[in-house]
């Protein structure tokens, strides 16, 4: 918990810097750092009220495991029922007007109902640590267990945030809202892991959970028909373009224009017990930056069991959505501080120009260009092309006119042209 309260603290903190949310909620939904307070909840009783009541147990329950550890949640569970789950308020630990209702179905019959109630709601997180606290899980326990069950993935994004933090302070105010508006209008990309054994189906459902997520946020989300269309349909060009040499997922992310792309990643069970059907699933999320295919992070989540009349397979199904819904936060959090220190210096674009064979011409114009831009690398240099690594405060258009204003200046370049633009790289010809 240590690692993740300093990942929470550290993020927190740039975003405040930053001056923004997340993005605009939906109607009911929290906004800004309430976001990480967010929890799916599933209820099935005999009633409306009961099954609604038992959702935002569910919620509470889901939070409680954030913040100790599943393990300890499991450890002190005779405890957490006796002083927590079974309150006759469950308002007192959720913020009721943030519900959202996610499933509202009755699958008895009108005489003998049987609700399933699915929700996402914020829950007082102060009331449960107050709980906890009161029985003897105290903050410090609540911390050290929540440090184990972390992963080094999970921690690795906190090292990379302090060692880049004082970079905000080195950029100039229009940087800064450069970065500002970056962060805020990322677009992302979610799809599962095509090596996964379990069903495309089932996976396809937790890939329209996560973008159903980043719409009802105001986030902009790529659409899992495009992918999968583009994955099928340009397998070939694919492998020309690439010889295997970056993921098709990266690819994909690459040509449909997302600044992160998301792997989703997930194992589930299933089992019937006389005439109810259980499922459970642990989901990973692993994000990663598109022009690179930088790790971002990983976030990891395990479904309590959730119960099902009609079938096994819609127990499984609840798990999993429940499942990704609670880590869709924390990943965009993660995402966007990483992104946000990614981008502290510009953006990297990919700049490659054919026909270089004049090495004191390409030296001259790398040395124009990097007066107007943050920073520029030589990737690769021959007589066929020049690669460069270029970062830039401003839109890929808004470099490829810079391209043209500095080749003008530039005796031999005048007459550069641009051959194609895919993602943030950019080819050119010299013209000569």
């Amino acid at each position: 918990m240590r690692s993740l309260v300093r990942f929470t603290t550290a993020a927190a903190v740039l975003l405040l810097i930053l001056g923004c949310a997340s993005g605009p909620s939906s109607a009911g939904a929290p906004s800004g750092t309430a976001q990480a307070d967010v929890y799916p909840g599933n209820g099935r009783g005999p009633s409306l009220a009961l099954a609604m009541n038992d959702a935002k147990i569910d919620a509470v329950r889901n939070a409680v495991i954030d913040m100790i550890g599943a393990d300890a949640e499991a450890a002190h569970s005779a405890t957490l029922d006796a002083v927590l789950y079974n309150t006759r308020n469950p308002n007192a630990f959720v913020h009721n007007e943030t519900m959202q209702t996610l499933r509202r179905e009755n699958v008895g019959s009108i005489d003998e109902m049987d609700m399933i109630y699915q929700i996402s709601i914020r829950v007082n997180r102060p009331a449960i640590e107050s709980v906890l606290n009161a029985n003897g899980i105290d903050s410090d326990a609540v911390q050290e267990a929540h440090a184990d069950a972390q992963t080094p993935a999970q921690r690795a994004p906190t090292a990379a945030l302090e060692a880049q933090v004082d970079d905000w302070d080195q950029a100039t105010p229009e940087e800064q809202r450069f970065i500002r508006r970056y962060v805020d209008t990322m677009t992302y990309l979610v799809y599962f892991n095509q090596e996964s054994p379990e069903s495309p189906f089932v996976m396809r459902s937790g890939v329209n959970q996560a973008n159903s997520y980043l719409t009802s946020n105001g986030m902009t989300a790529v659409d899992a028909g495009q992918v999968e269309s583009l994955t099928r349909d340009q397998q070939l060009v694919y492998e020309q373009e690439t010889g295997r040499e970056v993921s098709i997922l990266q690819w994909v992310a690459q040509r449909l224009g997302a600044d992160v792309y998301i792997e989703l990643d997930a194992a589930t069970s299933g089992e019937t017990q006389g005439a109810t059907h259980y499922g459970s699933a642990n989901v990973t999320l692993r994000m990663f930056e598109t022009s690179t295919g930088q790790l971002l992070g990983s976030v990891n989540r395990r479904s309590q069991r959730t119960a099902s009349r009609s079938s096994q397979q819609d127990a499984v199904l609840n798990a999993l959505q429940s499942t990704v819904y609670q880590a869709m936060p924390l990943a965009v959090e993660q995402s966007r501080v990483q992104m946000a220190n990614t981008v502290a210096r510009g953006v990297r674009y990919q700049i490659v120009i054919q026909d270089s064979t004049d090495s004191r011409m390409m030296s001259e114009f790398r040395r124009r260009l990097r007066s107007r831009v943050s920073d520029i690398i030589t990737v690769s240099q021959t007589a066929e092309q020049t690669q460069y690594d270029v970062f830039y405060f401003g839109r890929i258009d808004e470099l490829e006119d810079l391209m043209y204003n500095v080749s003008a200046t530039v005796p031999g370049m005048e007459n550069m042209y641009h051959v194609m633009t895919r993602g943030k790289s950019m080819t050119f010809n010299t013209g000569w």
